[in-house]
């Protein structure tokens, strides 16, 4: 195996990763790689599948550049399963079929939906004196405009509108930044790392909710006293910890657009975020007194961070969390921590796309209205390789999430050692 150790020195962190055979140098490319640090995750790995998931056909001309003069040989758990070699000959196909084509006025017609949903909350609150019902109203569309403004986002920050780049994260701008406040850069740098390494423990930040909430056990080995007390409440604060959520990310996104290194369009980014907040100031203007005021930013942001993190909740948290050590490869650890969600009827739009949550996992460019096209295919590979398939309903989701709150919950009241690790071969059947 090719050595990255310095004379006298015991071994280091290789810094290159292989993609197909062919292994690169890509630790000083880091910095400037579009979707942000994410590849030093893979560093001393195979990081085929996950090179192919997230990037189109062109971005492979960046890689000539990167080739490294020795190759990088790799251990023998990295090394492709049948299984994901299976589902990498599925991501080949629907690519060869067209499924990765997306149609754009689905987009705007989801876009023209949010806009009319902002709309109709400035009406409700300009047109009615300040009567409650209408202020209440308009607050709950406005944050369902939110949560509808940052699935559209999703889409476009995932690249599954535009194939350019550059197109994408323009409308990821106007959609993220100003309608919903959020800088772009730093959702798509957290969320590249959430796709590469969903519910793995350490990485994926998206179920780093310590001190308030937990959903594994192994989380409780870094607990202090405070944050054991903290979980030990999770199943009676699980819904006002959620409803702070959109607050919360509204100020880590700020944050990071300030003082992030990196940001593209940095500038663009904070003045989109400016004029969102100033555009809701606005809004609350429009109301003749301050307890209205505050009631409308209350139930606005709150209801936007409990319809946008359920969603979340139920398509990942009831699913096993992991160590790095334990995750299998990069398409079956897709299935084994994501499930499908059963809409009730006329409900799908409210989950952009994310119902399908396996299949967003594991074809992450895909548009989502392609994704059904694919779900047969899933499931036939993961009955062929044992691997679980998760569609739950909605109700029944968000029960399993609790009971993994309250399960967690327990172990922190008794204080237990914690359980042995799950088994990637567990996990996978």
């Amino acid at each position: 195996m090719q050595s990255n150790d310095a004379p006298g020195e015991g071994p280091t962190t290789p810094q290159q990763i292989v993609i197909e055979g062919v292994t690169y140098d890509v630790a000083r490319y880091a910095a400037k790689h579009p979707g942000g640090e994410i590849l030093l995750k893979y560093l001393g790995r195979d990081a085929t599948a996950a090179f192919a998931a997230f990037h189109v056909a062109s971005a492979r001309k960046k890689l000539a550049g990167l080739k490294a003069k020795a190759p990088l040989v790799l251990p023998e758990s990295e090394l492709s399963s049948d299984a994901e070699r299976d589902f990498a000959a599925l991501h080949a196909r629907a690519r060869d079929e067209g499924l990765f084509a997306s149609r754009p006025g689905f987009f705007i017609q989801q876009g023209l939906f949010v806009t009319a949903l902002i709309a109709a909350s400035v009406g409700l609150v300009a047109g009615f004196g300040g009567a409650a019902w209408s202020w209440v109203t308009g607050a709950l569309l406005l944050g369902l405009a939110w949560q509808q403004a940052g699935w559209l986002a999703h889409d476009y920050l995932h690249n599954s509108v535009y194939p350019e780049r550059e197109k994408g994260a323009l409308a990821g701008l106007l959609v993220g930044s100003f309608y919903i406040g959020f800088s772009a850069d730093w959702w798509k740098v957290k969320h590249n790392v959430h796709h590469a390494l969903p519910n793995v423990l350490g990485d994926d930040t998206d179920i780093d909710t310590l001190p308030f909430l937990a959903f594994s056990e192994h989380e409780l080995e870094k607990a202090n006293a405070l944050t054991r007390w903290l979980v030990r409440l999770q199943p009676l604060t699980i819904v006002p910890v959620l409803s702070m959520a959109r607050i919360n990310w509204c100020v880590q996104s700020l944050l990071w657009a300030l003082r992030a290194p990196n940001v593209p369009n940095r500038g663009r980014e904070i003045a989109a975020i400016v004029a969102h907040h100033l555009a809701v100031i606005g809004v609350m203007a429009l109301l003749p007194d301050w307890g209205a005021r505050l009631g409308f930013y209350l139930i606005a942001q709150l209801s936007a961070g409990l319809m946008i993190g359920s969603v979340f909740l139920v398509g990942h948290n009831a699913r096993p969390m992991l160590r790095r050590d334990e995750a299998p490869g990069f398409y079956t650890l897709q299935c084994a921590t994501t499930q499908n969600i059963s809409p009730m009827p006329g409900m799908r739009w409210f989950f952009g796309g994310l119902d399908r949550q396996t299949e967003h996992h594991l074809f992450p460019m895909m548009p989502r209205h392609q994704h059904d096209r694919v779900v047969e295919g899933v499931k036939a590979l993961c009955a062929r390789h044992q691997v679980t398939y998760v569609d739950r309903g909605f109700v029944a989701g968000l029960v399993d999430v609790w009971r993994v709150l309250w399960r967690v919950s327990l172990a922190a009241w008794r204080r237990k050692d914690i359980a042995p690790p799950a088994t990637p071969a567990a996990v996978a059947g």
